[in-house]
């Protein structure tokens, strides 16, 4: 443990808060690791002072190192050990008031901007003064329970989303974001950086008794990969456009849904020789694609009086099965030449998807495109989850909508979905209602603790029936004595 000696306490303070603006601004995004490391200091003539005096009050100061990419801390938290509220800010110091003495265990943790944290412990020892009075209740316990919401849940990479804790009787809370990301905050800002499906949970946390609650929602964040518009188009018009070489349509052709990075396109027409270019494609920036084709020096074949069309299809998804005037012609995605110019019929078929018929006129010598998207079969509206049930103590009978499912802990699948009613009843304990709501194919969590009620004994009842009747008898021979004679 390093001491500063002979700094006024509240000056000092000034220095950190100053210093912890200044000298350590908010860097780009890199999340390479949390900070390397991180110290805790302590102001001398504090809660380490002799004689010891109570109360005291005690200065810390808990720097930490960038992370090897160079992320610079930007966040801090401690936990004084003393069941008070753990503190958390952007400031690496804080003092706090001590009013009993013992041996009191330290949390300090420093993170980054990307909620990657480096936690560490010191134990501080507080002397006890003579003749000393501890103050009776230095905090008052509660039983928590968990609760948070978070807003948007889905969007494109990097997607920040707003977390707020609706947890009661919790002073101390835990997140998990599901991409290694933590917090010891309450309320905060979380970013996604990378595409995917993320769960998260929260434990709020009562530091006078210790206990916590849990809630955690699997699948909750959805972050898509960022994308932009590419526009493509030809001279002359009418080329097939492919991408990595997959066909997407026909020149003049707009696509609003090309992943950022690096591509290949291909512009086809038949006569001409085929165009192909490496592009990189940058979020948020269109890009548009102009190629002029070449005439292609093979001699063309012979014509008949009408030239032969061509029909080019793609679909989201792809491989489905493509059938021209009532018959299989292959799958997405596809061109199909020697089309007979007029008007046709196309049909796309996929397991699990409504089938497609779409009418196409194919023009002499022309190439007509059709970009479809198909739709999901609708799938029964009966779905389930599952809700798991924890209580403190173990052994409730748990009731949903009514229904007797078993003694906690337990697990309760095959609820439908949507909002039911949970009952929690237990001998000796008052019984808790609560309406969840349930989302198919995952696993609700509920955690809550049981609250002791008084129940009067048989003695308690008889002697209270007794005092009943001897109220009554003597309210009785007071009116009688003053009815008149």
């Amino acid at each position: 443990m390093k001491r500063i000696p002979k700094y006024n306490l509240i000056l000092l303070w000034c220095v950190i808060v100053m210093a912890g603006w200044c000298i350590f601004p908010v860097t780009a995004v890199v999340c390479d690791g949390p900070p390397k490391s991180q110290s805790i200091i302590l102001f001398s003539g504090g809660c380490d002072r002799s004689p010891p005096v109570l109360p005291c009050t005690q200065g810390f100061m808990f720097p930490a190192q960038s992370s090897p990419s160079g992320d610079f801390p930007t966040q801090y938290s401690l936990d004084f050990g003393d069941g008070s509220p753990p503190y958390y800010g952007p400031v690496d110091g804080v003092i706090h008031t001590y009013n009993t003495s013992g041996l009191f265990i330290l949390k300090f943790m420093a993170g980054t901007q990307c909620d990657l944290w480096r936690q560490d412990t010191y134990l501080m020892n507080i002397s006890t003064p003579e003749n000393f009075t501890p103050m009776i209740p230095s905090c008052v316990p509660f039983q928590p329970e968990a609760g948070f919401s978070g807003m948007p849940t889905s969007g494109v990479a990097p997607l920040t989303v707003q977390f707020t804790s609706t947890s009661t009787n919790a002073n101390a809370y835990a997140w998990n974001f599901g991409d290694g990301g933590t917090s010891p905050a309450e309320n905060l800002r979380h970013t996604y950086l990378t595409p995917g499906t993320y769960g998260v949970s929260l434990e709020a946390r009562d530091t006078c008794s210790a206990k916590f609650s849990s809630m955690g929602v699997s699948n909750l964040i959805t972050v898509t990969a960022p994308k932009a518009t590419l526009s493509i188009t030809s001279s002359p018009l009418g080329a097939a456009v492919f991408v990595d070489n997959v066909i997407r349509g026909v020149t003049p052709v707009t696509l609003t849904d090309t992943v950022i990075g690096n591509h290949v396109i291909t512009i086809r027409m038949e006569g001409y020789e085929d165009y192909t270019k490496n592009i990189v494609v940058e979020a948020s920036t269109p890009l548009t694609i102009v190629a002029g084709l070449s005439k292609s020096v093979v001699e063309p074949t012979p014509k008949l009086p009408y030239a032969y069309g061509s029909i080019a299809i793609t679909s989201i998804p792809s491989g489905v099965a493509v059938y021209l005037d009532g018959s299989e012609k292959g799958t997405t995605p596809a061109i199909f030449h020697d089309i007979m110019p007029g008007n046709h019929e196309v049909t796309l078929s996929e397991k699990g998807y409504d089938d497609l018929t779409q009418a196409v006129s194919v023009g002499s010598g022309q190439t007509a495109a059709i970009n479809a998207v198909l739709v999901f079969t609708k799938e029964p509206a009966f779905r389930t989850g599952s809700l798991a049930v924890t209580t403190d103590p173990a052994g409730a009978e748990v009731y949903i909508d009514g229904v007797f499912k078993g003694v906690s802990p337990i697990t309760i699948s095959g609820l439908s979905d949507g909002v039911h009613t949970i009952v929690l009843t237990m001998q000796d304990y008052a019984n808790i209602t609560s309406n969840l709501t349930i989302a198919a194919g995952q696993t609700q969590k509920f955690t809550t603790g049981l609250h002791k009620v008084f129940k009067p004994s048989v003695i308690d009842l008889l002697l209270a029936a007794g005092a009943i009747v001897m109220i009554v008898a003597i309210a009785l021979v007071v009116m009688l004595r003053k009815e008149p004679k």
